[in-house]
């Protein structure tokens, strides 16, 4: 339930954002409260509205209502023109307000967001708080947090992330880079278990193996929820956009793991493989289809 004082507003109402935003805002409306939200489509805002929830007509005004911000945007560039409105106006701002920043993006960033918000309002708190998860994930709350930053706001947040979620993992750091890191490496994961996947059903098929057959091995073997949804969505003869996440966001992602590692002397052999795949496919004109499409750059 919302806390009396709480009075949250949401910024990002992409794929994931909408539907986080969504089971937010129910969970809100059980005690009478109602989230405040923007997006840059305006459109994309009905869904919220339908259920409850206020529409602001600016970030200023978005602003103005709320002392808990969340945003969930597609990258770095977006992150930063929205967060310098927002802590433009959080330098002429005396009671504190707590942002919750969820994307996926450069550790480097919210270190510098967090170090200029308190170097101008150091009653304000900032947590980078990224999430694993795809659409369906987001819809059903079955996300999983990522949290680094205030103890204490954690603390006082965690009934809110709750309700989008089905965990939590608090990393017990004032480091706001170390969420976004750990999110690089769990998107590593992800996306070297679909180049592992998309290579070894090209090599079935290629050998005339029934992709059913490879699919019951690897439920057999590989039981695991990321192994069984993404070999599935490897052999779908059309990738879904809805739902899914795009080569562009995937270069992204990739590139930025890349640098991560170079920058902290580590190696990401895989990577260099997978960002080959994702800018082929993204040249035949597949960039807004899911990542799961780079097994097209194998057949």
């Amino acid at each position: 339930m919302a806390q009396q004082q709480d009075k949250l507003g949401w910024i990002g109402l992409g794929e994931m954002g909408v539907e986080m935003a969504s089971n937010l805002q129910k969970h809100l409306a059980q005690s009478g409260a109602s989230l405040t939200v923007w997006n840059r489509t305006a459109e994309k805002t009905t869904r919220l509205a339908d259920l409850g929830a206020t529409v602001a007509p600016s970030i200023e005004a978005l602003f103005a209502a709320s002392n808990i911000i969340i945003t969930s945007l597609s990258n770095d560039a977006a992150v930063e023109a929205v967060y310098a409105t927002l802590l433009t106006l959080a330098a002429a701002r005396q009671d504190p307000v707590v942002f919750v920043e969820t994307s996926t993006i450069y550790p480097s960033l919210p270190t510098r967001l967090h170090a200029q918000l308190q170097a101008a309002a150091p009653q304000h708190a900032f947590l980078q708080c990224p999430i694993f998860g795809r659409p369906p994930a987001a819809a059903a709350a079955q996300l999983v947090w990522v949290a680094s930053g205030s103890s204490k706001a954690i603390e006082h947040l965690s009934p809110y992330f709750k309700s989008m979620s089905k965990a939590i993992l608090d990393l017990h750091t004032e480091d706001v880079a170390r969420a976004s890191a750990f999110k690089l490496v769990g998107n590593f994961f992800v996306v070297g278990t679909i180049e592992l996947l998309a290579e070894g059903l090209t090599l079935g098929a290629k050998n005339g193996i029934e992709q059913g057959d490879v699919l019951k091995l690897i439920e057999l073997l590989f039981p695991s929820p990321v192994w069984l949804g993404y070999s599935k969505l490897l052999v779908a003869e059309d990738k879904p956009k809805a739902g899914g996440f795009p080569v562009t966001l995937g270069l992204k992602d990739v590139g930025h793991m890349q640098r991560l590692a170079e920058e902290s002397g580590a190696q990401l052999p895989t990577a260099e493989v997978v960002k080959r795949n994702l800018e082929t496919v993204k040249e035949k004109g597949h960039g807004e289809d899911d990542w799961t499409t780079l097994i097209k750059a194998l057949q």
